[in-house]
């Protein structure tokens, strides 16, 4: 339980006026004389606005209603179950004087009303030497009103080249920041995936080296050792414990030296199994290059997501600096004085 506002005497039971046996409502028990109440969702009590202390303009702004015994603990759910509710309200109309509630997906009760607010704003905004409403046109450059509703959401709108000649480019801070931007998006990272690219590659050349090489002596080998069914889990045992067999195939510069059957031919034709061919490691068993592809993968992978990170890191300061460029050059507009500074309008030839 919590404490009863001051102005709230404590809760008593009573239902019905004992002299007259009429029925008695509120924190003020007393019968109803058409005055405004409103219902308590949690013990289904009756109340005064004004023995509440609240504005009878706020009538239809009131969601969910509790009274301030069951926000207290006192009655209804939370005298029990120990959860104390709180009165929820219906989201206001933005037009100051207006207690009605808000129109689904809106920000105001009416139509008529939203356009009255942005009116307002309108009549608000002062440039001198200017008519603020082709000044707006201009900066918020809007074809219908489909597109007026979706101004704000993506920031503020760019002022064109004509009404803030160089705004972006003669900032030295945001052309620094765009130069480091493009060295990562068209150097380091466009390497990194390049690395990649190629590491695949070679990867699936050597693949398939090693399947001419050795792909049906491991089939055979595999047949071999299936054994009859009495020696089924002994067989199974030997499958598993012996490991297909396959060159190292390592190479520093991860360059394909030739096609895969040029390569297996130049290897059969040698007397001796080779350790080196073209470059490429021909160990069998390479304790040397062990997992070569798979650590030289998770390095770049490991790279790529570095540069990935720097690069959502600086798209992010390159916007935060246009916005306040946007947001810096819009304050300046409406405080110097523009009466000898003629601003051109798209509707100027």
């Amino acid at each position: 339980m919590v404490s009863l506002p001051d102005w709230c005497p404590a809760y008593n039971p009573q239902k019905k006026d004992a002299e007259t046996g009429e029925e008695v409502f509120c924190i003020c028990k007393k019968p109803d004389s058409g005055e405004l109440m409103v219902g308590c969702d949690g013990c289904d009590d009756w109340f005064h606005f004004s023995c509440l202390k609240m504005p009878t303009k706020y009538n239809e702004l009131v969601f969910s209603f509790y009274c301030p015994y069951c926000q207290a603990g006192v009655t209804g759910p939370g005298a029990t179950d120990g959860n104390l509710p709180k009165t929820l309200w219906r989201r206001k109309c933005r037009v100051s004087d207006c207690f009605k509630p808000v129109a689904e997906n809106s920000k105001y009760c009416s139509e008529g009303h939203a356009i009255s607010y942005l009116r307002g704003l309108v009549d608000r905004v002062e440039v001198p030497g200017h008519e603020a409403t082709p000044v707006l046109r201009e900066m918020l450059r809007e074809p219908d009103f489909d597109h007026f509703k979706g101004v704000g959401q993506n920031g503020l709108p760019t002022p064109s080249e004509q009404l803030a000649p160089g705004l972006f480019s003669n900032d030295a801070q945001l052309q620094e920041l765009e130069s480091q931007l493009q060295k990562v998006r068209g150097g380091a990272k466009r390497r990194v995936e390049t690395q990649l690219e190629q590491l695949a590659q070679y990867s699936k050349w050597v693949h398939a080296v090693n399947e001419l090489l050795f792909g049906d002596g491991n089939q055979e080998h595999a047949e071999s050792t299936s054994g009859s069914r009495s020696k089924a889990s002994r067989a199974q045992k030997r499958k598993k414990a012996v490991k297909k067999k396959a060159i190292c195939g390592y190479s520093a510069s991860l360059v394909v030296p030739c096609p895969a059957e040029q390569f297996v031919s130049e290897f059969k034709e040698l007397e001796d199994e080779p350790t080196e061919l073209r470059g490429v490691c021909c160990k069998l068993r390479c304790t040397r290059h062990l997992d070569w592809a798979g650590t030289q993968e998770n390095g770049l992978q490991f790279q790529l997501e570095s540069l990935e990170s720097s690069e959502e890191r600086l798209q992010l300061l390159v916007k935060i600096r246009e916005d306040q460029l946007k947001l810096q050059f819009y304050k300046k507009l409406t405080q110097i004085d523009t009466t000898s500074i003629k601003i051109p309008l798209k509707n100027e030839s």
